[in-house]
């Protein structure tokens, strides 16, 4: 679909037909994240995965913040559809969490996707300071090879395809766009008060070996939305849409299927 945004006009991946779903990619990764669920979507639905402000399908520039990103997906949202379901992985999940605290009339429905609401502690803070100085020290390519046993489990890493697949959407990304994501990342704001507020059906879904955002601390996040379930992904680490795309997308489609349909 075409979104005019910043004085530009973009064009943001889409596939299906039915209610729209709104797919927010994590860091340091873009839209395509979602390739493999948004194909298994895409038969009940009408599928959008956007990249986020800064990347090649949306190099419109990006302010650095977490309140930023919700600006696009807010204007993302309301050209969307009347009723659209939501699901944000990891940053995204942040992005998502902020534009919930704008109440946005046509979401309907929230999925959080291996993410928190918790702000950054003053060690999270100081990690994402590091990282920015090896990334303007020596470039993408060690933020990308620190990341990686991060997102995917042990058995992940074993697999040669899904490793290079997961290397190359780090890679064509600018050292201004992941800046942009940790300075976001680093000073977003909290959203934990928010969740008791969250007056929509809502998911909450983990990896089983998510080391980031660990299926006890997404089970305590999801027991603090009303009505909220929780299920956890067996076999994947963080990046659960990539490892497991078969299982995430399951999960979503039914939820989505009974709050949107």
């Amino acid at each position: 679909m075409k979104l005019d945004w910043n004085g530009r006009s973009l064009e943001v991946r889409e596939s299906g037909t039915g209610p729209a779903i709104v797919l927010v990619h994590g860091y340091p990764l873009d839209g395509a994240m979602w390739s493999s669920v948004a194909r298994n979507l895409s038969d009940r639905f009408r599928v959008l995965k956007p990249d986020l402000p800064g990347r090649a399908d949306n190099p419109a520039g990006s302010e650095g913040s977490i309140a930023s990103y919700a600006d696009f997906i807010e204007a993302l949202v309301a050209s969307a559809d009347s009723r659209v379901g939501l699901a944000g992985f990891s940053m995204g999940g942040y992005v998502c969490l902020e534009l919930m605290k704008r109440r946005p009339p046509s979401v309907k429905a929230l999925a959080l996707v291996d993410t928190r609401a918790s702000a950054d502690d003053e060690g999270g803070k100081a990690n994402r300071a590091a990282a920015i100085a090896t990334l303007r020290a020596e470039g993408v390519g060690p933020i990308a090879e620190a990341m990686l046993p991060k997102l995917l489990s042990p058995d992940g890493m074993k697999r040669t395809d899904l490793v290079e697949r997961v290397r190359r959407i780090m890679l064509r990304q600018t050292p201004d766009t992941i800046e942009s994501d940790l300075t976001a990342m680093r000073d977003r704001s909290d959203s934990t008060d928010l969740l008791a507020q969250l007056a929509l059906p809502t998911l909450v879904l983990t990896g089983e070996h998510d080391g980031i955002s660990p299926p006890e601390v997404s089970r305590a996040m999801a027991q603090k939305i009303p009505g909220a379930r929780f299920i956890e992904i067996a076999g994947a680490g963080h990046l659960t849409p990539l490892e497991q795309p078969t299982a995430v997308a399951q999960a979503l489609g039914d939820f989505f299927g009974e709050t949107l349909i």
